[in-house]
């Protein structure tokens, strides 16, 4: 029996029991609660958020100043390197040493010439500095430069050792990020729990605490802009962030363009408060609803007991117990609903039986997955839906204009059945055309495609045809059969017609799966005839191998399902040779290295071939192991022994079987017991013993029969 769905509607506000439990819940907790918590939480929200961008952007701009300070710290250190180092390197004080270990990873000078100096750290290559920044450096002052590196940019200062005299040399500095951007434990102007970066004038990375990708750094620059905004909103592994932008300038004190600082805050610390909230929130609407509950119960409890009645009726109907009614005297709606119910278990009551008989029936019919099984269930279950003394099945055979029809028909005990082919006549076609439903025959006016076998001789003379359309075409009948004229009633018609419908979609499922199983296999079957027509020296292989395949795995005694999988398997085992030259299969001399490498590729090209297509994953291990050996001499792995698939080492000895009993352009074929002899000398390092004696086996046969399931594919296929 099918379940019952209620649709919400607003009918159900006419009820007073809904009335007052509605009015009471949305009066005393969820209205004015809801939209207290709806409010406070936006307006806190947006309160916190609002703070979080100015408390950001301010702490962009204190940090942007820290920066300058510690640019400042380096260029005084940096000057007094160059006041000692004009008396010699070995002049450097220690405490200038320790405060560049601190500040620089390392200092060299370059003259004019290009000679280098190490002075401290691994020597660099410092980029060649502009007009501008020639400029800049000769009237004694710093130039900071930044240089690109692998994962993000480093920046560099130069001044001159001696303003006074520039032939000297240059002194180059490479600055620490780290101390630069103030991270570390000393991070003055930095709120702990805030992220730092530092960017230069292209928006290239020079210091970031957090592993930012490029991608997140380029999403910060407005589109056709190199200017960062003063806030903004960004995201990193699902890690929501509030940023904020400040351009440190430094054209004039170091000549550079300049580099962007960026403060991130956590959006989860910015909506901390938030958590005290949420923690409050939940006991408060816990309260609020034992409240409603309280005040509601005393209205509620007055309804529970019909509806307890009414869910006691519908559990006995759940148990098929039809017969009990529902007694309800509320003088409400309540007892209108029992009435109503009382009404429905009886109709119920009435056709639950014949629905059931009905649901066994469509279970068996649509079940089936062949038309054999969908004529036996309508012929001996159908008396079960509808009382007849006959039932018989007309199924036209095939798709042309006129087909021949086959009668299928069953007496009252359903044990006769008698098959006759019948023709169909003009009139019989046009009247079963013009009731597509169904219409009544009696008498003399029988058709004559429902007299057969066991009808006549049981004296059956009256009928109900049921026609049975497939795409709009007559493609069956069913037929109902009747000793005297039946008195049936609208209800027995379309409980009929339900039948023949179900038989209509059993058999359009049934010829669907005959057709996609045809097409799988002549897909198959052209796959295997366009490899093997790639040369003329291979054609027929993949049909030849494949038969033999089935035939040794027959004598193996292989389940249906492996039998299959090496069926299809077999078809397309050399399918990656399509992406080999043709020069190289039908080359009459032996192969390069290079020709012998692409000839063995074709393995797993094959299995690349086969890889999106779901339904050929079983096949792909004999595609690409089929040339494996057991010794684990074979290709493309090497796999030995056991490693190597079942079906895989059964199918490489009907291959090398084939391949040298055909001719080759490089070689005649061999004879048959020179091929025989050849398989028994490398059974154990090549073949598997045990395939190998079942292959011997069956090519002792006297006369081997084609496998049932390959004729299907290639009617005819040579030894």
């Amino acid at each position: 029996m099918g379940s019952l769905l209620f649709k919400p509607s607003a009918a159900f506000l006419r009820t007073k029991v809904a009335r007052r439990v509605l009015l009471l819940f949305f009066l005393c907790a969820m209205v004015p609660l809801g939209g207290w918590a709806l409010y406070s939480y936006v307006h806190v929200s947006s309160q916190l958020y609002s703070q979080s961008r100015d408390r950001v952007r301010l702490a962009a701009r204190n940090t942007a100043q820290v920066v300058m300070e510690r640019l400042g710290f380096v260029e005084r250190d940096l000057n007094d390197l160059a006041v000692q180092l004009r008396g010699g390197a070995e002049s450097v004080s220690q405490g200038v040493r320790e405060r560049l270990s601190r500040r620089l990873r390392s200092v060299e000078l370059r003259a004019p010439g290009g000679d280098m100096t190490a002075v401290y750290g691994e020597p660099f290559a410092p980029p060649a500095l502009d007009e501008k920044q020639q400029s800049h450096v000769l009237l004694g002052r710093s130039v900071i430069v930044d240089r690109p590196t692998g994962s993000g940019s480093t920046p560099l200062i130069a001044r001159l050792l001696d303003p006074a005299l520039p032939e000297r040399g240059t002194l180059w500095a490479e600055l620490d990020p780290a101390y630069v951007a103030v991270s570390g434990e000393d991070r003055p102007g930095v709120p702990y729990n805030m992220e730092l970066c530092l960017l230069d004038r292209t928006g290239v990375r020079v210091y970031c605490t957090l592993p930012l990708p490029p991608a997140t750094i380029e999403a910060w620059r407005p589109a056709g802009d190199s200017v960062l905004p003063g806030n903004f909103d960004w995201e990193l592994d699902g890690a929501r962030y509030v940023g904020g932008a400040q351009r440190i300038g430094m054209v004039y004190a170091y000549g550079s363009p300049g580099w962007f600082l960026v403060l991130s805050e956590p959006r989860a610390i910015v909506l901390a408060p938030m958590f005290g909230f949420m923690e409050v929130f939940p006991w408060t609407i816990l309260l609020a609803i034992l409240i409603v509950l309280y005040v509601a119960n005393v209205q509620i409890r007055n309804s529970m007991e019909p509806l307890e009645r009414l869910k006691e009726g519908t559990r006995r109907i759940a148990e098929k117990d039809f017969g009990s009614k529902v007694e309800v005297s509320s003088n409400d709606e309540f007892e209108d609903l029992a009435t109503s119910f009382n009404q429905m278990a009886r109709r119920l009551g009435r056709q639950f039986n014949a629905l059931t008989t009905m649901n066994d029936i469509d279970r068996a019919v649509l079940s089936a997955l062949d038309t054999e099984a969908i004529i036996e269930t309508v012929l001996h279950r159908t008396r079960s839906v509808v009382e007849c003394d006959g039932v018989a099945l007309c199924l036209a055979q095939g798709s042309r204009e006129s087909p021949p029809w086959t009668l299928f028909a069953a007496d009252s005990d359903g044990r006769g059945r008698a098959v006759t082919t019948i023709r169909m006549t003009r009139e019989d076609l046009e009247a079963l055309a013009r009731h597509p439903e169904f219409f009544f025959v009696d008498g003399e006016r029988a058709p004559k495609y429902l007299e057969g076998t066991p009808f006549a001789d049981g004296g059956i003379r009256s009928f109900v045809v049921l026609p049975i359309f497939l795409k709009q075409k007559l493609s069956g009948v069913v037929g109902l059969g009747y000793r005297e004229a039946p008195d049936l009633t609208e209800e027995d018609l379309v409980q009929a017609r339900q039948l023949a419908d179900q038989v209509a979609v059993a058999l359009s499922n049934a010829r669907l799966i005959e057709e996609l199983d045809q097409f799988n296999w002549g897909a198959l079957a052209a796959l295997a005839q366009t490899v093997d027509a790639k040369s003329p020296w291979t054609a027929g292989h993949s049909q030849r191998v494949t038969r033999l395949s089935l035939m040794v795995g027959r004598r193996m005694d292989l389940p249906a399902e492996q039998i299959d999988v090496l069926h299809r398997g077999g078809l397309l085992h050399d399918i990656g040779k399509i992406g080999v030259p043709a020069d190289i299969l039908d080359k009459p001399g032996a192969l390069t290295p290079e020709e012998m490498q692409t000839m063995r590729d074709h393995v797993t090209v094959g299995a690349r071939i086969l890889t999106p297509i779901a339904a050929y994953a079983d096949m792909i291990p004999i595609v690409l192991r089929h040339h494996e050996r057991i010794d684990g001499s074979g290709y493309p792995d090497g796999l030995a022994g056991e490693e190597i698939p079942f079906l895989a080492r059964l199918l490489a000895v009907p291959d090398v079987f084939d391949a040298v009993t055909s001719d080759r352009p490089y070689r005649d074929a061999w004879s048959l017991e020179r091929a025989l002899g050849f398989i028994e000398e490398n059974t154990g390092n090549h073949f598997d013993p045990q395939i190998a004696d079942a292959f011997r086996a069956v090519m002792a046969e006297p006369a081997p029969e084609i496998p049932e399931e390959l004729s299907l594919v290639f009617p005819k296929v040579s030894a």
